[in-house]
């Protein structure tokens, strides 16, 4: 970004405070008081905890500055006042994504959405070169995230892949026109924040609403095996939009054959194939490469390159990730967060890897009224799918304990978890720890690892 202050203040539609220098140029924005470096913008931002607005007046604004709201009181130069910080933030990135025209790709889902992302930039590394793809970092893909995230496209960058998160009605809706994508994609819909929701078809609504704010002749990819790939598509009946269908023979791509050792192979429309031996854990993963290789189709990727760049992926921190126990077990981090479908397909992830099967699981949250019946479903899932030992935390956990007719025990803390792993984890088991990220999970991996 090289951008004047007066211009980022028509950009997000503020004004300038008195004695402010109008040419300083500005080549970063941050939302962290910490983070600011000469030429930065800091947007102060009132969030649960901390209100952005109180670390102001210890920044030193001669080379920087500041996007503040209109009634904070703050008489200082470089500062430019707005309404609301959070909405000029969006709108800024708007109006600074509107300067370039190269394909961005806006993906969601319910789970797998991050994969996706992640493989599709593991592809557009090999098309583009890793300097000239811009894509979401981490999980930096709600209303402050994913505005940052555009606000960092520079000349060089020749495709953005940009993941959107949601958990209630609307946000899709805000963020997608935003973004203003070429292509946008919808991973899956499952009981994922279902609390928010009254049901599943309410969920896949709120997803629809990515398509809302694609560019004039913008793609569609739409899974027609999804039951609500007919909903979407009379959702934007009025709009110039091309859409592709995919996930089923005669399709534009889809699964021809699901081969030994972890390989599949995708068809395209016109009969090419290709055959693609992943490096993750999972069957649903497949459908999560599916969903990449259609974006890099629609990107006009080569098929060399989307097949190396799959099978070069080799997954993502806390995602069915395979790591050494303390004592040489294997142990698989899933903990960085988790809803009933995604436990399931974690479960039948390990199926294959060695016994005795134990699980550490702990509570799902955002499920609202569907929280009894998902924990109860799961304890017993768990059972019939081969888990020989359950470990569970939480309060919704021991409801899966409960339903769970195996050798099976439940425990107060994270630190009772691990000593007893210590004590009592066979050599040769495969340990699946699964859970939602709030119930800090991530401690007994560091621990047991």
């Amino acid at each position: 970004m090289k951008l004047s202050l007066a211009a980022i203040a028509q950009m997000c539609n503020g004004e300038l405070s008195l004695g402010s220098n109008a040419e300083l140029i500005i080549n970063n924005v941050v939302i962290d008081s910490r983070k600011v470096m000469p030429n930065t913008l800091f947007v102060a931002i009132k969030g649960e905890v901390n209100d952005g607005h109180d670390f102001i007046r210890d920044l030193d604004l001669t080379n920087c500055a500041v996007i503040a709201n209109s009634n904070s009181c703050i008489k200082l130069p470089n500062v430019i006042y707005v309404v609301n910080t959070i909405l000029a933030l969006g709108l800024l990135a708007h109006n600074y994504r509107m300067l370039f025209h190269i394909p961005v790709i806006a993906i969601t889902g319910s789970n797998g959405k991050t994969t996706v992302k992640e493989m599709l930039k593991s592809i557009c590394y090999k098309e583009y070169s890793e300097e000239c793809v811009l894509a979401t970092a981490g999980n930096l893909n709600n209303h402050l995230g994913m505005p940052l995230t555009l606000l960092q496209l520079n000349e060089k960058h020749k495709v953005a892949i940009i993941e959107m998160g949601m958990n209630h009605s609307g946000e899709l809706k805000y963020l997608s026109n935003i973004a203003k994508p070429s292509i946008a994609l919808i991973n899956n819909v499952m009981f994922a924040h279902a609390g928010h929701f009254n049901s599943l078809i309410d969920i896949a609504q709120a997803k629809g609403e990515i398509y809302s704010g694609l560019i004039d002749g913008g793609v569609m990819c739409i899974n027609v095996c999804s039951q609500f790939a007919s909903m979407w598509c009379e959702s934007v009946a009025d709009k110039n939009l091309k859409i592709i269908k995919y996930g089923c023979k005669d399709s534009s791509c889809y699964i021809s054959d699901y081969l030994d050792n972890n390989t599949i192979q995708l068809e395209t429309i016109t009969g090419e194939k290709i055959i693609i031996k992943l490096q993750i854990l999972g069957a649903h993963n497949y459908d999560n490469a599916l969903s990449a290789c259609v974006l890099a189709l629609q990107l006009n990727c080569k098929l060399d390159n989307i097949k190396s760049g799959l099978e070069d992926y080799k997954g993502y921190s806390g995602r069915l990730e395979q790591k050494i126990a303390f004592n040489g077990a294997t142990l698989i981090d899933d903990c960085y967060n988790a809803n009933p479908d995604s436990v399931k397909a974690a479960i039948n992830a390990i199926v294959n890897l060695p016994h005795p099967h134990w699980m550490i699981f702990a509570d799902l949250k955002e499920l609202g009224k569907w929280s009894i019946d998902a924990h109860k479903e799961i304890g017993e899932y768990a059972f019939e799918h081969g888990i020989d030992k359950l470990l569970t935390i939480g309060d919704y956990a021991q409801i899966s304990n409960e339903n769970f007719r195996g050798e099976k025990l439940h425990f107060t803390s994270n630190q009772d978890i691990v000593e007893y792993c210590i004590r009592e984890l066979p050599k040769t088991a495969t340990l699946l720890i699964k859970g939602s990220n709030s119930m800090n999970l991530s401690e007994i991996v560091r621990k047991l690892t």
